[in-house]
């Protein structure tokens, strides 16, 4: 929610989002619009954009308390200005906690009785109590079909008899200081978190298709300081990891391999990044500076084919431990032929053919769904995430758990420690 500048309380149907990365924090405030828009795309308005440098935070992770307060203070700022309201809380992407997935099944017994609600929720908090049987923090408790007595699934038990419920269940959980930490953060900006949701989730939200879900697809998104992987099939979210490693760890080998500064190794991958070298890459150079001499008169060259050949490695260690991951999780035929690749570090010349190469199927570039009222800067690969989490604001999901959908009331009241006392007294 959001309260409308100089007009005291007023409510508004407003949503607010944070994506708090390694090299950018945007946030992104919407108008809800119930009534749908043309073409049938997501039902909100974009009316504030805030865009900043990210500072104190590494890999997702937040290393530098006030560094980190000031980045998002300045981009929530400055979609504030812009949308002209004052945001109460905000709903978060989550990277950092060593994000874990696991997949498995919860039942209770019905005694041949008729399925009720309070059956149903019973259900959902063994669920949720063993998706945090290791003192994790538990951002997601999906359910991806019931089944009576062991038979065929159903999206909605209700009103059905049965002998045995039993729920097929996929969870995500982060390590709970590190999402503390990053709450902290947050509700030290003077912003409750309405809601948390996994970075390659929301990823996925917004950069994959209905059919594709449905089919079988993988969502990669290379960040700078983490890539993350989202998996959907039969039209379930079933699988998430994230690597640390990114576009920033590219841009880091270029700067050591050439000897120069991180902020033109940067210019250089971005402008010239390639996967591939092309024969005309031997007769076209670029310049660039020693480190520690940035003004002196003359400039290092290289040829831009020594470029690729220094990316290259890198993305190819990215891509093959996203692929270890997939096959060590038993994803071979649920992810299905089609993977789709998002991000800053994806913006990189020739990535899709190399990826396709590397992981063995079919890849695109994925470019989230536009928005309305979404400035340009704000369109592309880069912005997916935050784009993620106004869909994943807006849609109804099949999470388990009630708590998981309201407000943040701070870190001694809020999201976590609320879930925890509605376990122990559900138990």
């Amino acid at each position: 929610m959001a309260r409308q500048k100089g007009h005291g309380g007023g409510r508004q149907r407003i949503i607010g989002v944070l994506d708090v990365g390694s090299s950018k924090i945007c946030c992104l405030i919407a108008r809800a619009m119930p009534g749908g828009v043309p073409g049938g795309g997501l039902p909100v308005q974009v009316i504030g954009f805030g865009h900043q440098r990210s500072d104190g935070i590494k890999s997702g992770t937040i290393v530098n308390m006030d560094a980190a307060e000031l980045a998002i203070r300045a981009a929530v700022d400055q979609a504030e200005q812009s949308a002209g309201v004052t945001l109460d809380d905000v709903y978060i992407s989550v990277s950092c906690g060593r994000l874990k997935s696991d997949t498995f099944s919860a039942s209770i017994a019905i005694a041949g009785n008729e399925v009720r609600s309070h059956d149903v929720e019973r259900l959902a908090r063994a669920g949720w109590d063993y998706a945090a049987r290791d003192g994790r923090a538990v951002l997601h408790c999906i359910s991806t079909g019931y089944r009576l007595d062991e038979d065929t699934v159903i999206s909605d038990p209700r009103g059905m008899l049965a002998d045995r419920l039993c729920v097929d269940i996929h969870s995500v959980t982060a390590d709970d200081l590190a999402l503390k930490n990053l709450i902290l953060c947050v509700e030290r900006c003077h912003l409750a978190v309405a809601g948390a949701a996994a970075a390659p989730y929301a990823s996925g939200l917004a950069s994959v298709v209905k059919d594709e879900a449905q089919l079988g697809v993988t969502c990669i998104d290379m960040g700078a300081g983490t890539t993350t992987v989202s998996v959907f099939s039969e039209g379930q979210y079933i699988f998430c990891d994230a690597i640390a490693m990114g576009g920033n760890h590219v841009t880091i080998d270029v700067a050591r391999s050439l000897s120069t500064t991180l902020e033109a190794a940067e210019r250089i991958k971005t402008l010239h990044g390639s996967v591939y070298a092309t024969a005309s890459d031997d007769n076209k150079s670029i310049s660039f500076p020693n480190v520690g001499e940035e003004s002196a008169p003359e400039l290092n060259r290289v040829p831009r084919s020594q470029v690729a050949h220094l990316i290259q490695p890198r993305v190819e260690e990215i891509l093959q431990t996203v692929r270890e991951r997939l096959d060590a999780a038993g994803l071979a035929s649920s992810a299905g032929q089609k993977v789709v690749v998002t991000g800053g570090a994806s913006q990189l010349t020739g990535l899709t053919q190399f990826a396709g190469h590397v992981l063995g199927k079919a890849v695109r570039h994925g470019r989230p769904r536009a928005l309305r009222g979404l400035p340009e800067r704000g369109i592309g690969p880069a912005f997916a995430t935050a784009i993620g989490l106004l869909v994943y604001a807006q849609r109804p999901l099949a999470e388990l758990v009630p708590a998981a959908h309201g407000p943040y009331r701070g870190t001694g009241t809020g999201y976590l420690s609320r879930v925890g006392q509605w376990i122990r007294e559900s138990f």
